[in-house]
């Protein structure tokens, strides 16, 4: 029996996500990175997968659309990615490119977030592939069995 929500997984997972937030933040400081933590995420998941609507990208990253949004108007704003209406079927959808300067960004800073984070996986004891994969499955059964949405 648990006695204290305190002492429990969930809330050392919540403590440890607000921490590595707000480290990350720090570490973007300190790289002088142009774009936020955020922005990078998004950046990310349009380099790998391209054709991404926004409201997938949304579910994607566990944001709202309106979220997601000012995510991709900022980065079109600093001119990293272009938006495109594009005819899809019966529908039009907006097409998020990454630009020549997008693409060189993301690299330079994917060359420096790999460097941070085999520093720091380095120093753990654990297989960070089991720690993942552990995750991932909290995440789907709290999802599944809330039935949970990021609208």
């Amino acid at each position: 029996m648990v006695e204290h929500y305190t002492k429990t997984l969930p809330y050392e997972l919540e403590l440890t996500s607000r921490v590595i937030h707000e480290a990350t933040k720090c570490y973007f400081e300190q790289c002088n990175f142009p774009i936020t933590p955020e922005e990078f995420i998004v950046l990310d998941c349009l380099y790998l997968k391209p054709d991404i609507i926004q409201i997938d990208l949304a579910k994607m990253i566990l944001k709202g659309r309106a979220h997601t949004g000012r995510f991709l108007k900022s980065l079109e704003e600093k001119k990293l990615i272009e938006r495109k209406p594009v005819r899809q079927a019966t529908r039009t959808v907006t097409r998020n490119i990454i630009t020549p300067e997008g693409l060189k960004l993301y690299k330079k800073m994917c060359a420096e977030m790999d460097k941070y984070i085999q520093e720091t996986n380095s120093q753990l004891n654990v297989q960070i592939n089991d720690v993942i994969k552990l995750l991932q499955i909290i995440r789907q059964n709290c999802t599944e069995k809330f039935n949970i949405k990021f609208d």
